[in-house]
Formats: C-alpha cells, structure tokens, sequence
C-alpha cells in the first residue's frame, strides 16, 4: 500500500496546481482522492479485520467505518450531479488549502513517537515507491502514445510520497508501525530528490 499510495490529495493539492494549473489538477486530485478512499481504504479495512471473521462479515464491518462511509456518500453525490452549495465555496476552499500543511503537521506527530529505522524492506519499499513506480507508468505511457501533458501529470503524481494512509492503519491495527512510518519519513525525505528529477525530465 505504501507504493500504491502517493500523497496527492494533501501534498499534490499544493504542488500539482503551480505546475499544471488548478483544473487539470484538480481532476487529478479527485480521481486520486476517489481511488484511494472508495477503493483502497474498505480494501484494506477488510484485510486487517478480525481473521476469525467471514469474508462477508468484514465487508459489513467496513462499511460501518465513518471514513468509508463518507467517501462512499460522497462519491454518489458526485455521480448524482450534486453541487455545494455557493456558501460554502470559501469555506471548503480554505480548508482544502491548509489540507496539505495540516497533513505535514500531523505527519510530524505520527512520526515523533515512533523510532525512524532503515533497512532493506524500508530501501525497497522507497525504491519501488520514489523511482520504479512511476519510471513504470512512464514507460506504459510511452509505449500507448499517451499525450505528453497527460504523461507529465500521471507521472508526477505518482512520483508524490507515500501518503499518511499506511502509517495511520499501521498504527490503527499495531502492524510494523515503527517500518511503515520509517518508510513514509524517508520516503518524504528522498522525494525532494525524486520528485524534483521527474518534474525535471519530464519538463
């Protein structure tokens, strides 16, 4: 989960509109958002439930978590065509802008109490997460033709961090904290690197 998570609901909401514009991105931020929280999340919601359980009593137990349930309301109203109400513009506005330094704060927090490691996993896990990834989906990119406005967003993306998902379920469920959170701090850390050397190539 930690390679197949970039941080682009908090870090891309901040970075991705001073480089492509704030209507490409924000497709891409919802796309992203939807994935994650629609898809990933009652995934992995289910894989860390009780083993004694049915598959059908985790699947019940999932969609009782309010994070699951407000990403699924959500999405159906999105697909119903339901629009904010114009008064609340500003106020979702300015709470999504401070999204991405609220995440970085808390991030600081989660990885404050626990002990930053390195090791092969950790080195794998980055590697994986910071270059092959999105080095990947560039080269599938290439190989259909993609538009090259497209590729440069996909790939950046992508090129993001691990978001604060896997360490907040790790530290939910007590399951390699110390290691996921280690690989989040150094996968931030490295992506000032990374992340930069894809803007770069791809610009």
């Amino acid at each position: 989960m930690s390679i197949a998570d970039p941080s682009v609901p908090f870090v891309g909401s901040a970075v991705l509109p001073l480089i492509f514009g704030a209507n490409d991105s924000a497709i891409t931020i919802g796309i992203c958002t939807l994935t994650i929280n629609v898809i990933m999340l009652p995934i992995a919601f289910s894989a860390f439930g009780d083993n004694g359980d049915t598959v059908s009593a985790r699947l019940k137990n999932t969609f009782k978590k309010p994070l699951v349930i407000a990403a699924l309301l959500g999405f159906i109203l999105v697909l119903c065509g339901s629009q904010m109400p114009t008064q609340f513009d500003s106020i979702f506005t300015l709470l999504g802008k401070g999204a991405g330094g609220l995440a970085i704060f808390t991030t600081g927090i989660v990885l404050k109490t626990r002990q930053i490691t390195f090791n092969k996993t950790i080195c794998s896990t980055i590697l994986l997460k910071n270059l092959a990834f999105p080095l990947v989906v560039w080269g599938c990119m290439a190989l259909f033709n993609s538009p090259t406005p497209l590729t440069r967003l996909v790939v950046v993306a992508l090129a993001f961090p691990t978001a604060t998902m896997p360490s907040t379920l790790a530290i939910r469920f007590n399951v390699h904290e110390a290691e996921l959170a280690s690989t989040q701090f150094w996968s931030t850390a490295l992506s000032f690197i990374t992340l930069t050397a894809f803007v770069l190539a791809l610009s």
